[in-house]
């Protein structure tokens, strides 16, 4: 677990903002969840964070019947970032803006849950579903990073935009690292949590590849070799194996 939190705590200070990130003892009643029951947008992201940290609201869980439905929501395919930012009808500037409006408030929020593994709380299920809901939307943002800087040939600004979509490609290749690492800590996560992170990140690997450097393969396949090496469960191994020789030799996952 060590190690994850060094790799989530490499990443720049404006995305994690570690110091700033606490969760307190739930105080005001009056405080409440973004609705359960309609499709989030970046701002329902946004306004979670905010309420954890300031207002002191608790963490969604899975275990509380509450707050399930609510974490549920957190990590649904249907919420407006990610069905706008994949459906291609749309216009790449709108698909990468939503997605792009997302990733930071999503990212807080898996630090936030971090945290508190860290200090012993059993969320580490919880984790493990927004981190891969993390990879699904940062994977597509990636996909539109290209196109969508293509469109800004001639903004005055473009350097800036090239900067800034350079610190988005450093952002992801530290997060899929943090995840690669994340599925291998078999002392904290579940077995079905394990094979959901390491499924995750082969889901979102052909967005990855491009944007990992031979350093980053290098330390992965180390990684995932010493997990296959110590594990004697044969899914497991078979799982972590894939998801090895996929990064090592730039394979396309199937």
């Amino acid at each position: 677990m060590g190690q994850l939190f060094k790799i989530l705590k490499s990443a720049p200070v404006w995305l994690l903002v570690w110091a700033c990130l606490s969760v307190h003892p739930a105080s005001a009643q009056s405080v409440q969840y973004p609705p359960a029951d309609e499709a989030w947008d970046g701002t329902s992201y946004r306004a979670l964070v905010q309420r954890v940290e300031d207002k002191g609201l608790a963490l969604p869980t899975l275990s509380n019947a509450a707050t399930k439905p609510v974490f549920e929501r957190m990590v649904d395919d249907d919420n407006i970032p990610l069905r706008m930012g994949l459906n291609r009808s749309l216009s790449v500037t709108i698909r990468f803006q939503r997605l792009d409006s997302a990733l930071d408030p999503i990212h807080k929020l898996v630090v936030l849950y971090a945290n508190e593994t860290r200090k012993g709380k059993p969320y580490a299920s919880e984790l493990a579903r927004l981190m891969v809901y993390e990879a699904k939307v940062s994977a597509a943002l990636l996909d539109l990073s290209e196109p969508y800087l293509s469109t800004l040939a001639t903004d005055k600004r473009f350097q800036v935009h090239v900067a800034y979509l350079d610190q988005i490609k450093i952002n992801a290749r530290q997060f899929y690292a943090a995840l690669v690492h994340s599925a291998t800590e078999t002392r904290l996560h579940s077995k079905s949590d394990s094979l959901r992170m390491i499924k995750g990140a082969l889901a979102a690997l052909s967005s990855y590849h491009p944007i990992l450097n031979e350093q980053d393969r290098q330390y992965l396949t180390q990684k995932l070799t010493q997990q296959i090496s110590a594990t004697t469960d044969q899914q497991m191994k078979a799982a972590l194996t894939e998801l090895r020789d996929t990064i090592q030799h730039r394979r396309i996952p199937a």
